[in-house]
């Protein structure tokens, strides 16, 4: 899987770009990047959507006070959007938190239909996800209020874009970038919690343990488990070890 991974980043930044005979490439590879210190904490844009039912929404009225993953993607992309936006539904088909769990795509030329033919071939249903299209006005608004970036090749008719998925706090603001084409359950658990900010409610509980458990590697743009708690139990396990025994010695010497 891993190779797989690999050959895929290769060929994006070997041919995401239109590269004419003879031409050495010019394709930027930062474009790949969000620059997160300048963007987290500050709120995403009050952009206007609509979504595959028909309805218009303005996204804050969308979010109504809950915690929300965005997925920006395109729905006639064939190779990292599917992939994605598939492994997200697969992760959170158990997660029962009260949340907004969202793709909206950046390609203007997006039609409702598209979304359509998208979710059809992704092989797998979770109606707790909204997908939705954009004005190319909004979209400028909503990929600049996040520092998402992307650019279209002409000759392989593709975007190379960031495989991202955003979490949102209630208020608005952006409070977390997760990268790679496979989310998984417990880290959509702990950064939908983080949007929470840190709020304990009956739904939050196990995401608050995950949170203790596991830490997030900015360089990596996922979660770990937490050295610092793997030491703590590993102590504690070892002390507990030590008590029994010594229980165990002390009943052996009064037995005899």
């Amino acid at each position: 899987m891993r190779g797989l991974v690999l050959l895929f980043l290769f060929w994006v930044f070997a041919f995401g770009t239109p590269q004419p005979k003879n031409t050495p490439s010019m394709f930027d590879a930062s474009i790949m990047q969000i620059e997160e210190e300048k963007y987290l904490g500050n709120k995403v844009a009050n952009i206007t959507f609509t979504a595959e039912d028909g309805k218009t929404y303005k996204l804050y009225e969308f979010i109504k006070g809950k915690p929300t993953a965005l997925i920006l993607a395109y729905y006639t992309c064939d190779s990292a959007c599917p992939l994605i936006v598939k492994s997200a539904m697969e992760a959170t088909k158990n997660v029962g938190k009260d949340a907004n769990l969202l793709v909206l795509s950046f390609d203007k030329e997006d039609r409702l239909e598209d979304i359509k033919k998208f979710k059809s071939q992704l092989g797998v249903n979770n109606p707790k996800w909204t997908f939705g299209i954009m004005s190319e006005e909004d979209i400028k608004k909503l990929t600049q209020s996040v520092g998402y970036r992307f650019f279209y090749s002409r000759q392989d008719r593709v975007f190379v874009h960031p495989n991202v998925v955003i979490f949102i706090a209630p208020d608005g603001k952006i409070v977390r970038y997760l990268y790679g084409i496979s989310p998984r359950e417990k880290d959509f658990r702990i950064a939908l919690a983080e949007a929470e900010t840190f709020r304990i409610t009956r739904n939050t509980i196990v995401d608050v343990a995950y949170m203790v458990c596991y830490r997030y590697d900015p360089n990596t743009g996922k979660y770990g488990l937490n050295p610092t708690v793997i030491f703590a139990f590993g102590g504690a396990m070892l002390a507990s070890l030590t008590l029994l025994q010594a229980i165990y010695r002390k009943k052996k010497e009064v037995a005899r």
